[in-house]
């Protein structure tokens, strides 16, 4: 669900009440009267409820309703499903009405579907769940088109005819992260993305955001998350480790054929002395075709990516770091090799709700349980309006919720405002942008439901030539040992086909031994410790 963090303790209200089902159909978006309406500002659903009747009309009347309310409350996802029943009780019981009847099914395992077609029977006016995607498409097929059903599913597949989702959509923190590329001034990127759905429709985004603000992705490459094999192979050749280091090797070649070969004055020699201890510090050379790093995995799985291409040569000070919301909740933020890094994700969840849940449940709130409590408030709100269901929370001026504006489009995607984040290594990440607070101008510019999968493909590069990052004097650059050529040249045409010019080792000419200064004592490089990275471990 990309949250690494549920709570356990939980405090239970009420009773669970069970009964029979119905079924439906309809069409894939339905219709409000908002088509043509100018937006305004959004309204609060946090305490609206509790202390206004302006919003829900007259606080002693107001509709009846039948409130079926899906979550998996026993199985696996248990800890899960209560968290959210224990927000969704405690809205429901800060001003109870009778009027109102709320009943909660066990959506889980082999019995899910017995469920939801037990909460169908008893004709809910609104349902608020499921929780996954696979049971809010068997929601949508069984259901009544014009029953809203507010799920918790980030999967945009599983919504339409009524099925909308108060969650975030995680594409739209891909968007959100490429705008701050733009203002940071990119020029061209790479993608190192998981080998799965989540990550292959995240890439689909960033595909379309590439071109949406003109960042050309140079390279876009997939690893098997969680497998350090795969994200150590994924680096090295995302960093150009092969290129770049047959480039260090024949300039530091070139330069110690020269010093121990050729005849030099003071100043030359010096210099070209000074070239070599340079070189020599590293073992890679040459420029990259790109400047800015988009990851589109977990916070771990990036984090030993940073690693590795450390390793291959390639730190936060070369290029820009950026992730997306899955970062939120990992412990990113403390890790060194990330400074610098920024991410797009979710403001912070309301100290209200923070202290209202904690007294409650005796723990601290996620955001899924965040999301549970704004689901209810919405429900609320929609029960108690002088207006249709439907035009209530298709609203374009959106409401604000335990952890920001949020609205809900007519396809059935929520749509929420995010704010960027950087990472200084402290452990405690700082917030670079504050999220919007209205939607008065568009957030988003990318919006489609439709996703292909985009292949992986190799570095477009000009390649490195060597003798681009040493300087000779004129009159040796015309002797063919010192000449170089480029090495590891990519060019991808239109139809994704690479021509490769592979990177080779070059030696001296005569024993295929490295020629060195014998005046030459090399410069020790700072320290990596291979052993570290080659034996880290991944935990989900």
């Amino acid at each position: 669900m990309g949250f690494s963090m549920y709570i356990n303790k939980i405090l239970l209200f009420g009773c669970v009440s069970l009964a029979l089902a119905s079924c439906g159909g309809g069409s894939k978006y339905l219709t409000t009267k908002y088509n043509n309406v100018a937006t305004t500002t959004p309204t609060d659903i946090q305490e609206t409820y509790l202390y206004s009747t302006s919003l829900y009309g007259s606080d002693n009347g107001g509709r009846s309703a039948n409130i079926a309310v899906l979550l998996p409350m026993s199985g696996e996802a248990k800890n899960i499903g209560n968290n959210i029943k224990t927000s969704i009780e405690t809205a429901f019981l800060r001003k109870p009405k009778q009027s109102i009847k709320v009943s909660f099914y066990d959506v889980s395992g082999k019995n899910s579907k017995d469920a939801i077609y037990s909460a169908l029977s008893s004709n809910p006016d609104i349902i608020i769940g499921p929780l996954f995607a696979e049971d809010a498409k068997t929601l949508r097929n069984a259901k009544a088109s014009k029953t809203p059903a507010i799920s918790f599913t980030s999967d945009v597949n599983a919504l339409g005819d009524g099925v909308m989702t108060i969650n975030l959509i995680p594409t739209q923190s891909v968007e959100a992260i490429v705008q701050q590329m733009k203002k940071d001034g990119a020029n061209n990127m790479i993608i190192l993305a998981p080998n799965d759905n989540s990550g292959k429709t995240m890439v689909y985004t960033a595909d379309i955001a590439s071109d949406t603000y003109n960042i050309p992705v140079k390279g876009l490459f997939y690893y098997t998350p969680g497998d350090p094999d795969s994200i150590k192979d994924v680096s090295m050749r995302a960093s150009m480790y092969n290129t770049r280091n047959a480039a260090n090797t024949r300039a530091r070649e070139v330069l110690s054929d020269i010093l121990t070969k050729e005849k030099l004055d003071s100043a030359t020699y010096n210099n070209l002395n000074k070239q070599l201890e340079k070189i020599s510090r590293n073992e890679t050379l040459g420029d990259l075709p790109y400047d800015a790093i988009l990851f589109l995995g977990n916070g771990e799985d990036s984090k030993t990516l940073s690693s590795f291409l450390r390793y291959y040569g390639i730190g936060n000070r070369d290029v820009a770091f950026y992730g997306t919301t899955l970062w939120q909740g990992s412990d990113i933020a403390s890790d060194f090799t990330m400074s610098g890094a920024k991410y797009a994700t979710l403001p912070e969840i309301s100290n209200n709700f923070v202290s209202l849940y904690s007294m409650v449940s005796g723990a601290e709130p996620d955001l899924l349980s965040a999301f549970g409590y704004d689901a209810a408030n919405l429900a609320l709100g929609a029960i108690y309006a002088q207006s249709s269901l439907e035009d209530y929370l298709y609203n374009p001026n959106g409401y604000i919720g335990t952890s920001g504006i949020f609205r809900i489009q007519q396809s059935g995607e929520s749509e929420r405002a995010l704010r960027i984040m950087g990472l200084n290594g402290s452990g405690t990440p700082q917030t670079l942008q504050e999220a919007k607070t209205n939607f008065l101008t568009p957030i988003y510019e990318i919006h489609t439901t439709n996703h292909k999968e985009i292949k992986e493909h190799e570095l477009s590069t000009r390649g490195v030539n060597p003798g681009d990052y040493i300087k000779i004097p004129e009159y040796l650059k015309r002797k063919s040992e010192y000449r170089t050529k480029t090495i590891g040249a990519n060019y991808v045409s239109d139809d994704n086909t690479v021509k490769t010019d592979e990177p080779i080792q070059i030696y001296a000419a005569d024993d295929q031994e490295t020629v060195s200064n014998p005046e030459y004592e090399s410069v020790k490089k700072d320290a990596v410790s291979r052993k570290y990275i080659d034996s880290v471990e991944i935990t989900e």
